[in-house]
C-alpha cells in the first residue's frame, strides 16, 4: 500500500470556517521526543487512573465507607464528563492552542489528584472524581493534535501516534497490577497520590518543549451547540452507564436514554445552520475522515465490550477470582503491547491502511475463536482468542488514530482527536451496554457467544471500511 500520500494539510472542505493562525513546526529531533514524553505522560495518566481505581474500590469501601451504588458512582462520575467535553475541550484547542489547554488541564488533573488522595470521605471524593473528569477531557484531544504538529512529516508522525496508543498497552499492564501493588502495600490513597510527581514532570516538560500549535479564529463560540452536544453526550453516556447497573427498564435509565434524543437531534440542527459551529458537519464529507470515526467507534465497542463481558463471565460463570480474572486478561494486554511497540512499527511502511487490514483481520479470528467458551475446560481456547485480540488491537489500533488525523487539515486537529476521542468513548459505552445485554438475555454461555459474535463484527466492520476508504493511506 505504501505511506500515505494524503497530506495531513488536506483541506476538509472550503466549506469550513475560520482563519489560521499558523505555529511553526517542531523540527528538532530532540525537542520532539520530549514533547512527546510531555503528551504520553498526560496521556497515561488518564488511563492508569481509571485501572487502577477500580482495584481499589474495595479498600476504599473499608476506609471510607459508602455503598456499593456509591462506589460505582466513583467511576462514572469521572466518565461521564470526560465523554461529554471531549468534542468541546478539542474545539476549544484549535480556537486558543493545544499547548494552552493541554498545560492547564493537566494541572487541574495533578491537583484534583492530590485532593482525591486526601479526601475525608466518599461525596468529597467524588466530587474530586469528577473535576478528574473535567481535566482528562482537556487532556485527551490535545495530546494528538500537539502530535500532528510537532511532528510534520506523516512517516515521523506515524510513529509517534504508535508510541501514544503504546502508552495504552502499558497502561493495561500496569493498570491492575500497579494499582494492586499499590493498595495493597501502601494504601488506596497512594493511587492518585502518584499522579502528583508524574503531573509536575509532565508539566515542566511541556512548559519546556511543547510548541503552541497552530489556531483558528471564529466570531462565536457556538454557545447553544456546545451545550446541547455536551447535554446529550451526558445523558446518552449515563443512560447507557444507569442501564447497564439499574436494568434497562428502570425509570431513571430510560428517562436520561430519552432525554439525549432531543438533546443530539437539537445539536445537529443547530450545527447545520449556525455560521460558527462547534462541529462543522462539513468534515465528515471526506470519506476517509468518516471511515476512521467509524472505525474507532467500533475500536472500542469491540475491544473494550469484550474485556467487560467476557470479565463477568469468568467470574460469575466459571467462578474465578478478581486476581485470576485480571491473569487470564495478562496474555491479551502482553500481546496488545507487542503489537503496538513491534509490529506496528516494524510494518509501519506498508501503510495505515494494510496494517488496519491484518490486525482488524487478526483481532475478527480471534473473536471467532472466543465463540468456542463454554465451561472452565474452554479456558485455553477462550484464552488464545483473547490474545489474538490484543495482538491485532495492537497492530491497528495507533492506525485508528493516525488515519483521521491524515485527513485533516491541522488546524482542526484539536477537534478532529475531539470527535475521533468521543467516538471511541461512547463506543465503549454502547459496547459495554449491548454485550451486557448480550450476556443477560440468553444463558450465560449462549449469550457469551452472541456477544463474541458483535465483537467479531466489529473488527470485520474495520476491515470493509479500510479496504473501501482507507486504501491511500
Amino acid at each position: 500500500m505504501g505511506t500515505s500520500n494524503i497530506s495531513a494539510d488536506s483541506s476538509v472542505g472550503d466549506s469550513v470556517s475560520g482563519e489560521t493562525k499558523n505555529a511553526a513546526p517542531v523540527s528538532d529531533s530532540s525537542v520532539q521526543a520530549l514533547a512527546l514524553t510531555a503528551v504520553c505522560l498526560g496521556f497515561l495518566m488518564i488511563l492508569l487512573d481509571g485501572s487502577a481505581l477500580n482495584i481499589a474500590l474495595p479498600a476504599i469501601e473499608r476506609d471510607i465507607g459508602g455503598s456499593i451504588a456509591g462506589l460505582q458512582w466513583l467511576v462514572n462520575i469521572y466518565t461521564i464528563p470526560l465523554a461529554s467535553l471531549l468534542l468541546t475541550a478539542g474545539v476549544l484547542a484549535d480556537r486558543v492552542g493545544s499547548r494552552s489547554v493541554f498545560l492547564w488541564s493537566l494541572g487541574g488533573f495533578t491537583a484534583a489528584s492530590l485532593l482525591c488522595a486526601i479526601s475525608p470521605n466518599l461525596v468529597v471524593l467524588a466530587a474530586f472524581r469528577c473535576l478528574q473528569g473535567i481535566a482528562a477531557a482537556g487532556l485527551l484531544p490535545t495530546t494528538l493534535a500537539i502530535i500532528a504538529r510537532t511532528y510534520p512529516d506523516p512517516i515521523a508522525r506515524a510513529k509517534a501516534i504508535t508510541i501514544w496508543g503504546a502508552t495504552g498497552g502499558i497502561a493495561l499492564v500496569a493498570g491492575p497490577i500497579g494499582g494492586g501493588l499499590l493498595t495493597e502495600f501502601i494504601g488506596w490513597r497512594s493511587i492518585f497520590f502518584v499522579n502528583v510527581p508524574i503531573g509536575v514532570i509532565a508539566l515542566w516538560l511541556c512548559w519546556r518543549h511543547v510548541r503552541e500549535t497552530a489556531t483558528r479564529d471564529a466570531e462565536s463560540y457556538d454557545v447553544p451547540g456546545q451545550v446541547l452536544g455536551i447535554a446529550g453526550l451526558a445523558l446518552l453516556v449515563a443512560g447507557l452507564i444507569e442501564g447497564g447497573s439499574r436494568g434497562w427498564g428502570d425509570p431513571l435509565a430510560l428517562a436520561l436514554l430519552l432525554g439525549c434524543v432531543p438533546a443530539l437531534v437539537g445539536f445537529f440542527v443547530v450545527e447545520g445552520r449556525t455560521r460558527h459551529p462547534v462541529l462543522p458537519l462539513s468534515i465528515f464529507r471526506k470519506p476517509a475522515f468518516s471511515a476512521s470515526i467509524a472505525n474507532g467507534f467500533a475500536f472500542q465497542f469491540g475491544a473494550y465490550g469484550m474485556q467487560f463481558m467476557l470479565a463477568i463471565f469468568i467470574q460469575s460463570y466459571w467462578g474465578s477470582s478478581a486476581l485470576r480474572t485480571g491473569l487470564f486478561f495478562l496474555p491479551f494486554a502482553v500481546l496488545w503491547t507487542f503489537g503496538t511497540l513491534v509490529l506496528n512499527r516494524v510494518w509501519a511502511g506498508r501503510g495505515m491502511c494494510w496494517l488496519l487490514t491484518v490486525g482488524a483481520s487478526t483481532s475478527a479470528i480471534g473473536a471467532l475463536l472466543c465463540t468456542a467458551i463454554g465451561d472452565s475446560d474452554t479456558w485455553p481456547v477462550v484464552m488464545a482468542g483473547t490474545a489474538l485480540v490484543g495482538l491485532g488491537c495492537g497492530v491497528f489500533g495507533p492506525s485508528c488514530n493516525g488515519a483521521a488525523m491524515a485527513v485533516i487539515d491541522k488546524s482542526f486537529a484539536g477537534l478532529a482527536s475531539g470527535v475521533l476521542n468521543t467516538s471511541r468513548q461512547t463506543g465503549m459505552a454502547i459496547g459495554v451496554a449491548v454485550l451486557g445485554i448480550a450476556l443477560s438475555a440468553s444463558n450465560s454461555v449462549g449469550g457469551a457467544r452472541i456477544g463474541m459474535i458483535f465483537v467479531a463484527a466489529c473488527f470485520v466492520a474495520i476491515v470493509a471500511l479500510s479496504r473501501r476508504y482507507l486504501t491511500q493511506i
